[in-house]
């Protein structure tokens, strides 16, 4: 079948569904708490209140009801996230289908993919293909994956490009976080938890109410202390290869200590112009981002391979059971001119800041709005990639700092046109430091270190954008809307190495200097059609196209072949189209949502890892689709009162296009590495017709809840989920022995509470089938990977991220 006769079977199968079934498969949705907001413009009627949970979004930067927004989102309130202590964006994985999110060791440090679309995180250089808004201020590092989420209103996930109304075009998909505003009436709570699996202690607590007549305030914050969930099977005390002594890290895994703050305060200044500023701050001290790898060793061994020489170590096993080795660093190599080592302990320290202040002017028919962001985060971590028995260790650090200034102007006019249209600007500076300690050698006299290279890498970034969008009621059921985005792009990327120990300086070579000069212009437009044939229900279908800027690699390795032309990739983009239907029936008690997608992704941005040369690849693949059919319904069960049902829903065929990258390490001939020939062995394999990474066919959830008044002081609330997804890749070279397999996991919570909610105590149980998933997993420098591209090669060992085990936690919430 051709591709548009795949498409439009897709679309007719989808409408078909629609109209003849009142429900379908689904994604969970849970409703923002509080009265519907009046509706933006005066031509359009207000959002009713129906039986069925409510859904409020701003997907199009305006308020409205999830069942009137032309948009594909799965919206998750604060309550739904409370129900099973979501307090981190990995937690959202398994809430919303097709998403897979995880931490990493290098470059960006997280893995973010969305219907099988996203940017692992090797290359520190690369812009998310998944990015942030929180609060307003748009966020593409990646980073954001370590930042603890309380007091939160609300999560939207925009899946597929989005373009017009979050400041930076984006080409996967769109991770919105807002939090509570500050409010009219004094209120006050505090919450307190303990984690028994990973000894997780945490309270959170927020106060709030007005200070004037016209000014309110809130203030927010959460700690937290865990020990960790892994276990660390490294020994006490040992010597290496060189006779230094080196120590179990921890006798734990995954331990973190996080602190954060944040302040809002909303000033109505007047009658039609009013302003809210909101900032935070949050530290994260941690044992590393590999402090939850395990090891997978290639090609189905049972024993860890031998590193150059290095016998593997005795207290590494090659399964993924929550068991690894990790230790630390002789303290003799971490204090010689090993910048960010401290004293040899694996480790992260990460703190960031941010401040935006969101104005809002009424002119007549004409709404103003503008949102002033800052944003800074410092990291600073030690890792090891290869456990105790070989030093395959480095450092970081990781310093970005962004100012950025968005006006848009909304009319509001009575007739049947409006109009929406804007500017965007941001300004980043970007420094990402790393030292390598791969093969333990003797101390170098002259450079006082025992590092195989180091690097400092960065850039500077500017992005400009205008934007505008008409929207046009062709008649009283019947909305086009339609716009553009027009971006420019510049990027000024630079690399260059240090002299670290003279046994590398053949390969590794000090005073190597790179720099780049990128720029590229983008015009993305977006067109939808919406109509209502009543209040509650919504049918539409959208054309729309992204853009994610190209630009250097600044996590390549400076060796003698290195180049700027090697280092540079081009700029992405998507653009396809999807119809959708949203609708309540049954008398208010059954919200269905279905969604059909079909996307092209050109010059998709892609990663990979050399373990030889400890090199970081970035490059463009030829094209990639993805398509399917997603969904959810939640069904208020009048016959039983007080229970409620989900479901959720997504099927996605993502495929390579016209693509030949990079042989994963110790691929033969044989097994499909027989493209580009370089040095008498090939380097590249076909990818043309295979399924990326991370891009399950399947993913489903299924729940609900149940409510009731014990007596008239207390009242019973029980809550379950059960999420399946099929199998996927977890490696960026689609390694034979790289797949995750299908999994279920199971979340559960029961709760007692007082009169009001002032008081709950609850039992939450999450990933209870105790599910150990990788989200992704690189090669191991030097343990094996030999003979890539000839008759006889040898897979690498790989270090792999791990998702948290089962975890059961005892929370007591208070409310004044």
């Amino acid at each position: 079948m051709t591709g548009k006769g795949y498409r439009a079977g897709l679309m007719a199968a989808c409408a078909t569904i629609a109209f003849g079934a009142e429900w379908a498969l689904a994604a969970q949705a849970m409703a923002k708490e509080g009265p519907a907001p009046d509706a933006v413009a005066a031509s359009q009627p207000a959002p009713t209140v129906t039986e069925v949970g409510e859904i409020i979004v701003t997907a199009r930067r305006r308020d409205e009801r999830l069942i009137d927004a032309p948009v594909a989102i799965s919206a998750l309130g604060g309550k739904a996230l409370a129900t099973y202590s979501v307090t981190k964006v990995s937690d959202l994985a398994t809430m919303v289908p097709s998403l897979i999110a995880g931490k990493a060791a290098s470059g960006s440090s997280a893995s973010i993919f969305l219907r099988g679309v996203g940017s692992t995180a090797l290359s520190a250089g690369f812009d998310q293909s998944v990015s942030f808004v929180m609060d307003g201020l748009p966020m593409s590092r990646g980073r954001e994956l370590s930042l603890p989420q309380y007091d939160v209103q609300r999560v939207e996930v925009l899946k597929g490009p989005q373009a017009l109304f979050y400041g930076k075009n984006t080409t996967g998909g769109l991770i919105s976080i807002v939090s509570n505003d500050a409010t009219k009436t004094p209120e006050a709570g505090i919450k307190a938890g303990y984690g028994f699996k990973a000894k997780d202690r945490y309270v959170e607590g927020y106060v709030s109410g007005p200070l004037t007549d016209t000014l309110r305030a809130r203030l927010a914050g959460r700690y937290s202390k865990s020990d960790g969930a892994f276990t660390n099977s490294a020994a006490q005390t040992y010597l290496d290869p060189l006779g230094m002594q080196r120590h179990r890290n921890s006798d734990k895994r995954g331990g973190q200590e996080v602190y954060s703050v944040r302040g809002t305060v909303d000033w109505d200044a007047s009658e039609n112009l009013t302003f809210q500023f909101k900032a935070g701050l949050t530290g994260l001290k941690d044992g590393g981002p590999t402090d939850t790898l395990e090891r997978i060793c290639g090609g189905g061994r049972t024993t860890p391979f031998a590193a150059n020489g290095v016998p593997p170590s005795p207290n590494a096993d090659c399964a993924i059971n929550g068991v690894a080795d990790s230790s630390t660093l002789p303290a003799q190599v971490a204090a010689a001119n090993y910048r960010y080592a401290r004293d040899g302990k694996m480790y992260a320290d990460f703190a960031s800041q941010f401040a935006a202040l969101t104005s809002n002017l009424t002119l007549g028919k004409f709404g103003i709005t503008s949102i002033t962001s800052y944003y800074h985060f410092k990291q600073t971590d030690l890792n090891n990639v290869s456990g105790e028995a070989y030093p395959a260790s480095f450092s970081q650090l990781a310093d970005f700092e962004q100012f950025a200034e968005e006006v848009r102007v909304q009319s509001k006019f009575e007739g049947p046109f409006n109009v929406l249209f804007g500017a965007f600007y941001a300004k980043g500076d970007f420094d990402f430091n790393t030292d390598a300690y791969i093969f333990p050698v003797p101390l170098d006299p002259n450079t006082g270190t025992y590092t195989t290279f180091k690097r400092n890498n960065g850039f500077n970034s500017k992005s400009f954008s205008v934007f505008g969008e008409g929207t046009l009621n062709l008649a009283s059921k019947i909305e086009l809307s339609a716009g553009a985005r027009w971006s420019h792009e510049a990027r000024d990327s630079y690399q260059y190495s240090l002299p670290a120990n003279a046994a590398f300086a053949a390969v590794f070579p000090g005073n190597i200097r790179l720099a780049d000069k990128f720029k590229d212009d983008n015009l993305s437009p977006q067109v939808s059609l919406r109509y209502k044939p009543e209040t509650d229900t919504t049918i539409y279908a959208a054309y729309k196209q992204g853009f994610k800027s190209g630009g250097f690699n600044i996590s390549q390795a400076l060796t003698p072949a290195a180049s700027v032309a090697a280092g540079r990739f081009g700029s992405e983009t998507a653009e396809g189209e999807e119809i959708g239907l949203r609708t309540i029936r049954f008398h208010h008690d059954v919200q269905v949502n279905i969604t059909a997608f079909d996307y092209l992704y050109k010059n998709l941005q892609v990663q990979t890892f050399d373990p030889q040369s400890v090199s970081l690849i970035a490059a463009n693949a030829g094209r990639l689709r993805t398509r399917g059919v997603e969904g959810d319904v939640n069904w208020r069960v009048s016959a039983v009162p007080g229970l409620s049902l989900r479901a959720a829903a997504a099927y996605d065929d993502v495929k390579y296009e016209d693509y030949v990258g990079q042989c994963y390490s110790g691929q033969t001939i044989a097994q499909g590495c027989n493209q580009q020939m370089v040095g008498g062995a090939y380097t590249a394999q076909n990818y043309d017709g295979r399924t990326p990474p991370k891009a399950p066919k399947f993913a489903g959830r299924v729940g609900g809840s149940y409510e009731r008044e014990l007596n008239e002081r207390m009242t019973l609330r029980l809550s379950g989920d059960v999420s399946r997804t099929s199998r996927y890749n977890f490696t960026d070279t689609l390694r034979p022995d790289g797949w995750q397999s299908a999994f279920t996991k199971v979340d559960a919570s029961v709760s007692v509470s007082g009169p009001d909610d002032r008081w709950t105590l609850a039992l939450i149980g999450k990933n209870l089938t105790n599910a150990l998933v990788v989200t992704s997993a690189n090669d191991i420098p030097f343990a094996g990977g030999t003979g890539t591209g000839t008759n006889t090669g040898v897979l690498a060992d790989m270090s792999a991220f791990v998702e948290n085990p089962r975890e059961i936690i005892l929370e007591l919430s208070l409310k004044f």
